[in-house]
């Protein structure tokens, strides 16, 4: 089967819905096509309102909800052997999402699964849907005329991807890193100041050193002072 890349419906828009298990099954193989391309097939033909057919000169009717589908026609479009719809339609109308009923001319396929479709601004019930399961159970989709394929087909397991936040952090973290040791080192240059105006010892004129006899010798910074010397505030010396 040539596998078609979009979905051509006869309306605009149109809700299915059937059972877990359906679901599962339509990813399945056969003939190593996937299901889902067969019934998608089948959703294609289906008609939207009621459509005059001939064949072997006998006339017939497709009623909406209803697709026209013989085993020869969908052998040929399959690709695949006609045992081979039968038994595809069969697995089909075990989960509940068509049924098949046989004439003289062809077969008719009514799309039980289709709930509703919307065609001219119009939502239409499907007349040949049969619920198969409850509104809060089983799973509901909703195609659209040309939707592409792939978008059906992508599986749920999504890679999980680094957030853009995660990386502004760490560069923020990094940046406050590199700022903080600077303010550590100005810190400590600071507390090394305070310490050395604290302690005037550091800072003073060099002390008195004591002489060889045992009596302490005047540092060169500072004049000698004589005993009983004393200087007024005009620089006059005096002695008592």
């Amino acid at each position: 089967m040539k596998q078609q890349k979009q979905l051509y419906l006869t309306c605009y828009k149109m809700e299915i819905a059937m059972s877990v298990e359906a679901w599962y099954f339509l990813y399945g193989t056969t003939c190593g096509a996937c299901n889902l391309f067969y019934f998608f097939s089948l959703l294609s033909r289906m008609a939207t309102e009621d459509t005059p057919c001939i064949k072997r000169g006998m006339e017939y009717t497709v009623h909406p909800g209803q697709a026209d589908g013989s085993m020869l026609s969908l052998a040929k479009e399959w690709n695949i052997g006609r045992k081979a719809v039968c038994r595809l339609l069969e697995d089909f109308g075990e989960r509940g999402l068509i049924r098949v009923v046989s004439n003289p001319v062809t077969s008719i396929i009514d799309m039980v699964c289709v709930k509703s479709w919307m065609k001219d601004g119009r939502v239409i019930e499907n007349p040949t849907n049969i619920p198969t399961v409850k509104a809060y159970e089983g799973v509901r989709i909703y195609l659209f005329n040309g939707q592409r394929l792939e978008l059906l087909r992508k599986s749920s397991a999504v890679r999980k991807k680094q957030p853009k936040n995660q990386s502004e952090k760490e560069s923020n973290l990094t940046g406050l890193s590199d700022t903080t040791e600077p303010t550590e080192q100005s810190i400590s240059e600071d507390k090394e100041q305070v310490a050395a105006t604290e302690s005037p010892m550091e800072t003073s004129d060099d002390p008195p050193t004591p002489n060889n006899d045992g009596s302490t010798a005047q540092s060169e910074n500072r004049p000698p002072t004589m005993p009983g010397e004393r200087t007024l505030f005009d620089g006059t010396t005096f002695y008592t």
